[in-house]
Order: structure tokens, then sequence, then C-alpha cells
């Protein structure tokens, strides 16, 4: 039985201070086994003798079980243990590193759709990482190695030039990001995760040896014996006070990188009374044992997103889609969004497509190559530039064709973009149920800041004020005004939900947002595909 021999070369150790003593140990639990019933294999078990006295290191004391031997483990020597390598000093094997990066590698180069390759590396390769990690079977450079590795590949599989936000890749879903892992804070994250569930175990006797444990390697730390307060500060990375002298704490542990990723990450011990960790203003008990590493993670997720969003010119697009998210439904599944679709969308929403006029810094000729407009932005592009006339009233019409399917059966058309009362303006559409009349339209401003779709519903109540006041005196009843806002990057405006809630059920609510993004966002690139080719053609 490997897995019991092991068990008991590790945990017996912290709790006795010679080579006799920890015999008697094996003898006492191979003795308990058999009672059970349990035969312990000496030749499938390895012990491994430490010592912190000096000379602090793994010491050639040889243990046996009824006279048969276990392997010794010397320095470097490792033994697996529920998938982790177990030793002092061990080396961990390249080649499972060089395996994971290849493994990462196949997935970002396979020929998989470019959505499902970001949605497997975030199922199964990501998540296949945390074990080691837990275990610290490598350390953070080498995890920050693999990042550095992977990150062209997904750039690449977005679409994306190398000199786009890292921000966009690694930030989180909820600020409109990819919410790419970070393997290398991850590895300090699961540091901290794993101390904090061995201190909070149900398990009493797993707690009572954390915390005998932890208390050793403080003593050691500090020279003397610690309070509880000096336990926490040491775990917090503290290094002022009795930490100030740089002692050293014997063997490398769990603990140890608990306090280094601590530090690190700036997070907060607190051993007086039931252990807690604090981060970012969070305080994690007992009781959230097993939410440490997705609050810290999702924290640091939403920073990433947030600095983003701040940037002048690569955040503009993104506050927008950031507020709700029907914006990025297709990240995942891909619905409804073509090839095409993809490998523009993350560009231009970062605004980093190749127009003269697209970032405040480029110099030389910013003009438009068809209209002659003083700046050739995106924004000009898919919304200002006359010779699309066409494309954008198309455009316009889509989300508005959605919602009348939408009403079907349930609301009357009254008017469909026609002059109606005396003030002769046009709606896209006037819908009525019973005594309930909804003036509904639309509009699709560029995605440049939140602020923008707040301007253009103030214009659309403020235009048809007086219709709405007209069609109530006639027609006596509620009469609302709607402006249906989609940002012409595929951003959808969270006051629509109002209207949809209105007009059609909650299931179909759901597919009507998904339509209108992708359909919205197909029209801008095919706008900016024919703007592109008609340069290409008159300048060469």
């Amino acid at each position: 039985m490997p897995t019991t021999g092991s068990w008991l070369s590790l945990t017996t150790s912290a709790s006795v201070d010679s080579a006799p003593a920890l015999q008697l140990k094996v003898d006492e639990a191979r003795a308990g086994l058999e009672r059970l019933g349990l035969t312990i294999n000496a030749s499938k078990c390895a012990s491994l003798h430490l010592s912190g006295r000096p000379p602090v290191g793994v010491r050639d004391s040889v243990f046996s079980i009824l006279g048969a031997p276990m392997k010794p483990l010397a320095e470097g020597d490792a033994a697996a243990f529920l998938g982790a390598q177990v030793g002092f000093h061990v080396i961990p094997h390249k080649s499972t590193l060089a395996d994971i990066i290849e493994l990462g590698l196949k997935i970002a180069r396979s020929k998989l759709a470019p959505w499902q390759r970001i949605d497997a590396l975030k199922t199964f390769f990501f998540p296949s990482a945390v074990h080691l990690q837990c275990m610290g079977t490598f350390a953070k450079t080498d995890w920050k190695t693999i990042d550095d590795i992977l990150r062209p590949e997904i750039k690449a599989t977005l679409n994306l030039p190398q000199e786009a936000s890292n921000e966009y890749i690694y930030g989180s879903t909820l600020r409109g990001c990819c919410g790419i892992t970070r393997l290398a804070e991850d590895s300090d994250i699961a540091a901290i995760d794993s101390a904090f569930k061995l201190l909070t175990s149900s398990d009493g006797r797993v707690t009572r040896e954390a915390v005998d444990h932890v208390r050793s390697v403080t003593c050691r730390r500090i020279g003397r014996t610690p309070s509880n307060n000096e336990v926490g500060s040491y775990l917090s990375g503290d290094n002022e006070g009795p930490f100030r002298e740089n002692r050293g704490s014997g063997v490398a542990s769990v603990w140890s990188r608990a306090r280094n990723a601590s530090g690190r990450l700036a997070a907060s011990w607190s051993l007086d009374g039931p252990p807690s960790i604090s981060h970012a203003g969070t305080t994690m008990r007992a009781k959230q044992r097993r939410e440490v590493m997705k609050t810290i993670r999702d924290h640091y997720r939403i920073a990433r997103g947030q600095v983003l969003i701040n940037k002048p010119d690569q955040g503009s697009a993104m506050e927008c889609v950031a507020v709700h998210a029907a914006s990025n439904h297709f990240f995942k599944t891909g619905d409804f969004c073509r090839f095409a679709d993809w490998r523009f969308v993350h560009r231009a929403r970062l605004n980093l497509v190749p127009l003269n006029g697209s970032s405040s810094w480029r110099t030389g000729d910013r003009r438009c190559r068809r209209c002659g407009n003083n700046v050739e932005s995106l924004a000009h592009v898919v919304n200002h530039c006359m010779r699309y006339t066409s494309l954008y009233m198309a455009r316009h019409n889509s989300p508005v064709a959605r919602l009348k399917k939408a009403v079907a059966g349930r609301f009357e058309v009254v008017s469909e973009n026609q002059a109606i009362c005396t003030q002769r303006l046009r709606p896209d559409l006037v819908l009525r149920k019973g005594t309930t009349t909804l003036i509904i339209d639309a509009t699709l401003p560029f995605d440049n800041r939140i602020k923008v779709f707040e301007e253009a519903a103030t214009e659309k109540r403020t235009k048809y004020e007086g219709l709405k006041k007209e069609i109530a005196n006639d027609h006596p009843g509620e009469v609302t005004v709607f402006p249906f806002i989609v940002g012409s990057l595929g951003s959808w405006d969270p006051a629509n939900d109002v209207l949809v809630k209105l007009l059609c059920s909650t299931s179909y609510a759901k597919l009507l947002r998904k339509l209108c993004v992708s359909e919205v966002l197909g029209y801008s690139r095919d706008i900016f595909t024919e703007h592109i080719s008609g340069a290409r053609a008159r300048h060469g």
C-alpha cells in the first residue's frame, strides 16, 4: 500500500525528534492498520528524515516495517504522493513543465474555432494546473514562463497585435475582457489557499498539526516562542519588528510559500481567534475556506478590467461593452458570430484597427481615404462616412426588424418608420396594446464611453416628447418613449431590458439580445471591410 507508507513517513516526522521515536510511530501505525485488516508493503514505501538542526537537511536514517526496510529519500530524491513530488530540495522534472507547455500550445494552435480554443484553455488546461500549484511543484517563475509562451498564441487567437493591452486577456469577463488565467498569479493564490485550508480543516487532528507546524516554523524565524499575532504576521509576509532580522526558518514548506505569496499579494492573516485572511477589504474565515482562491483571483481580474477601461484609447469602447454580458455573448460559444466578425471585434473594441486616425498618437496624414474627412477614425468609418449610408440604414433596420418580430401577436403595430400626427416625426415603431402605447426609436451610436448611450437616450426622449403628448390626447392612456440603443461595435445598453421585458418572454429576450448584438456587429464589420477594400483600391 504505497499511499499508506508515504502518509506514515510524512505525517509522523513533524511530531517526533529522533529516528528511534519515528520508528516507534511507524510500528504503532502498522499495528493499528493490521487490526483493520490492512497490510503495508515496505518495498512500495519511502521514508524522509529531515532535521532543522545544523546542519539542516536530510538524514540517512533507515526505517523498516517488520524488518523490511523502506527506501530512504536522499536530498534531491522524491516520492510521488497524491500526484505531487515530495522530498527535500526536489528538482522538478523539466519534462513535466515541457509537457504542460506543449499541451497549452496544442490547444492554442489547434484547428478548433477560435472561441473553442479559448474555451478549451479555460475549461481544461488552466484548471489542470491548480493541483501542481497547490503542491508547490514549480516555482512562480516557471509558471510565468508558461504565461509568456501562451500569451502571443492567445492574442493570435483573438487576432490581436502583440501591442494589445494584456488587461484585455487577463481581465474579468464582468468588465468585458476574456478572463484568461494568469498562472504566475494563480500559483501565489494557490499557496495562500492551501495553507488556509490546513488551518481551517474540519479534521481536528489536521488542524492541530498544522498549527503546531506553523508555530514551529515561526519560532525558528524569530528565535523564540511566537504569539498568535506573530504567527499571523509571519504568514502575512511581515518584515518588520521581530522579522526584521533575516533568520532562516529551516526547510521550505507550505507556510514559507504562503508567507512569500501573501507578501506579494498583500494578503493579511489573523490567528487571534479563528483563522482569517483579509485581502483588498474582504475578510475570509473558515466558512469561506473554499472561496479564498476565487475571491482573490476575481479581485485582480476585475482590477485589470478597470485598468483597461480607464485607458484613453483601448478602454473607451470597453466601458460600453462592460455594462452588459450580452455584448460578449459569443465569446464562449460563438453564437451568431462569423469568423470574420471574430477577427474584427477584438481589434475594433481596443481601437487597434489599421486606420490613419485610429489612435491619437499616430502621426502623418490622418485624413479619411474615401471621403477626405480630417480624421479616419473607426468612429468615422462605421458611423459617419457618407459613402456607406445604405449600409448604415441596413444596420439600423436590423434591430428594428427583430423588435417587430418579437411583438408579433402581442402588440398592434400602429406605424413603422412613418410620419404620424401633426409633427410629422418618423419613429421606427409605434406599438399599441389596449390603452398602452409605446414609441420606439432605435439608434446605434459609436461605443465611446457609456455617456454616449445616456446622451442618445436623452436626445430621443426630448425629440418625441411633443409626439407623446399628441398621441396621449388622441388615445387616452399611458404613452411611453423607449430609445433602443445598441453600440455600433455590439455593445448592448442595459436600459433596453425594460423595453424587451414588455415585448417578449424572458427566454426570447436572451435570443433577441444575441441577435441584435451579432447582426449590428456584423454590419459594422462589413462597413469596415468595404472601407479598407475601397481605400486600398484607390490609394494602392
